[in-house]
Order: C-alpha cells, then structure tokens, then sequence
C-alpha cells in the first residue's frame, strides 16, 4: 500500500513539474523537478513509519521545486499532501497544525525566491493555493486519526467489559460452589451430629434404640458423600469422562428423604401444604429445596426442642416456603451466620426474597416467596 501511494504521488507530481505558467517545460527543464519529486515520494513511502522526518523531507523538496520555478499545483504537492495526511492521522490534529503552518510558509518562501515573474494568477497560485492544496489533507487526517480513536476507545472499552464480564462470572461461580459446598456439608455434619449426640445419650438407658440412630447416622454420612460428590462434579471440565453420571440438582421431590432424616436426628418435622402441589421450574425447585435445607439445619444447631412446621403454598403466581421452630433458642443480638446470607443470595438468583426472625414467643420462623410469573414460559412438566 505504500510503494503504490508513493508512485501514484510521483507520477502526479512529475506530470506537476512540467507544468509553467507558459506551457509545458522543455524536456531539459524536468530532469530537477523529477529528482526531486522523486525524493518527496520517496518520503511518503516511509512517512508511516517516520512521519515527522519524512513531512521534512517533503516541505525541503516542494519548497525547493517552487524555488526552480515550478508552479505548487496539486499534483507537484502530491507527496506532501500525502506526508500531510500520514502525519495527522499518526500525531493527531494540534502537531499536524505546526507542520502544515510550517509547510504553507516555506513552499511560499520558496516560490517568492524563484526567478520567475509570477502574473496575477500565478501569484494567487503561489500564495493562497498552497494553502487550499494542503489543508484538505490535513482535514482529511483528523477525521481518520478522530475514526481511529473511536475504534481504538471502543475496542478498549469491550475488552474491559469482557473482562469485567469473565471476573463477575468467576465470582458468581465461586459463590454458587460456596453455597452448595456450605449447604450439602452444614445440614447433614449437623443432622450427623444431632444423631451422634442423641445416641450418646441413649446410650446407657436404651440401647436398644442406638442401633437405629447409628442407621441414620451412616444414612446422613452417605448422603453428605454423594451430594458432596455431584457438586465437586461441577467443578470437572466439561469434557471429562469421570464427570458424566453425576447425581442431579434436587428438588421439593426430595424433601420427604430429608424430612426423614431430620426426624432420624430427632427433631419433629410437620409438612402442610397450601393449594395444589405442581411442578415448578428446576431452578426454583432447587432454591426452594436448598432453603427449607438450610432451615432446618438451622433448626438442629439452634433448637432446644426440635419442633418445626414446614408450610408450603402454591399459588397462581407465586410459590412460598415457611419453616417455623417452635422451640427456638435466643441467639446473640445482630449475629447472623452465613447460612442466612446464602439463603437470601439464593432467593435473590430466582427473584425471590427471604424473610427470618423471630415470629412469636419462643419461635423462629424463615419465610422464602419466589414470584412465578417471570418462569411461566419456562415451566414445563417434569
């Protein structure tokens, strides 16, 4: 691209230099505007690479050209134009200003040295020409170099938010894996723990009952293992075998296995439910699941007596969970664990919202409420 601007420029630059105010130059007339046409062209050639020196190189060889004698007609400012053009795209419009001024006063300077009589036309030719020759090269660079900007500003600004898009993602991913981590291993090491404690107890007065609690007990332990396994699963690239077979996400389906295990522990779980029981879509099915998880896990650190009811409603547009402890235990004042905190990030994923505190005497309730409406395209049976 830039040999063929440079000779494009030297030939219209050539067809410049035989060019008078009388005709056309003798043949032994050309030879320097030639050479030095040839020079200038030259410098555009490089001006990519080197715009100030080769603008230089173009102002000394034009100014030189006028000071022969020949006329600065567009087509022997053919290389400077283009030296122009390169420089103000590359420096931008304030230095291409200086050069361009610069440019215009010696091709006028060399033009008023010359030997020739300029008539009137000729004179405005030499003078106010040079100026309407290069100035549009000038203005032409500035709308490339301000095109330039833009693209580059824009590409910088979209691999920001590409990266910006890839941190937030990363995060998120963390923090779902630390949910899932948090709620598999915290409710079944506490039901765990609910049960070892219990059978301690029973221990020496009713032995006979610790051979079920310890049934329950590797129950809850297998059940931590396999939950456990499918969310490392996650983890496994894409294209690894050894994460095929991976146990699916849960669902309100599974909250009879885990009501049973909680009455394992010994805590005692009622269910109501509030209208007609029906599939929800899988990402909230699991929400829902997770949460009444995480409440009764709560349940079994928290409760003196482990009594809790677990309400849900099914509306047309909405889907509730409430799981109330009738037993609670008085906890320290604004401490709120990170059970609580994964909850509430989990409704906020589906739209939903939780509600927890205190809800009478003696009682601790957790309520989750997930709007239907935005799913209802999405809902298909199971």
């Amino acid at each position: 691209m830039n040999v063929l601007a440079a000779l494009v420029a030297f030939i219209f630059a050539a067809l410049g230099a035989s060019l008078s105010t009388e005709g056309i130059f003798r043949p032994d007339e050309l030879l320097p505007g030639a050479m030095l046409s040839l020079v200038a062209s030259g410098a555009l050639y490089v001006a990519a690479r080197c715009p100030r020196t080769a603008t230089a190189v173009a102002i000394g060889c034009e100014a030189a050209a006028c000071a022969a004698g020949y006329l600065p007609t567009p087509l022997l400012l053919a290389p400077l134009i283009g030296c122009l053009y390169r420089l103000t795209v590359h420096l931008g419009p304030r230095p291409a200003a200086w050069w361009t001024g610069f440019a215009v006063s010696a091709v006028i300077l060399g033009g008023a040295t010359s030997d020739a009589n300029p008539t009137g036309g000729s004179l405005l030719l030499r003078t106010v020409g040079v100026a309407l020759w290069l100035l549009p090269a000038v203005f032409a660079g500035r709308m490339t170099h301000a095109y330039l900007r833009m693209v580059q500003t824009r590409a910088e600004e979209a691999e920001r938010k590409r990266d910006d898009d890839v941190r937030r993602r990363v995060s998120e991913e963390r923090l779902r894996i630390a949910r899932d981590l948090h709620d598999v291993v915290a409710h079944h090491l506490a039901v765990a723990n609910a049960q070892a404690g219990t059978a301690a107890h029973l221990l020496a007065k009713h032995p006979e009952q610790v051979r079920e609690l310890l049934a329950g007990l590797g129950s809850s332990t297998s059940a931590a293992l396999r939950e456990l396994k499918a969310t490392v699963g996650l983890l496994r690239d894409p294209g690894d075998d050894s994460s095929a077979g991976t146990t699916p996400a849960p669902g309100l389906d599974q909250l009879p296995e885990l009501i049973e295990a909680c009455r394992a522990a010994g805590i005692d779980v009622s269910v109501a439910s509030d209208g007609t029981p029906r599939p929800l879509p899988p990402l909230v099915e699991l929400t829902a699941f997770r949460i009444v998880q995480e409440a009764l896990t709560n349940v079994t650190r928290h409760a003196v007596r482990p009594v809790v009811t677990i309400c849900l409603a099914y509306e047309e547009d909405t889907f509730s969970a409430r799981v109330v402890n009738t037993s609670a235990r008085p906890g320290p004042a604004g401490t709120e664990g990170y059970g609580l905190i994964g909850m509430r990030e989990r409704a906020l994923t589906v739209g939903g919202s939780v509600q927890a505190g205190p809800a009478g005497h003696d009682q601790y309730a957790v309520s989750l409420t997930i709007p239907l409406a935005p799913w209802q395209e999405h809902q298909v049976p199971r």
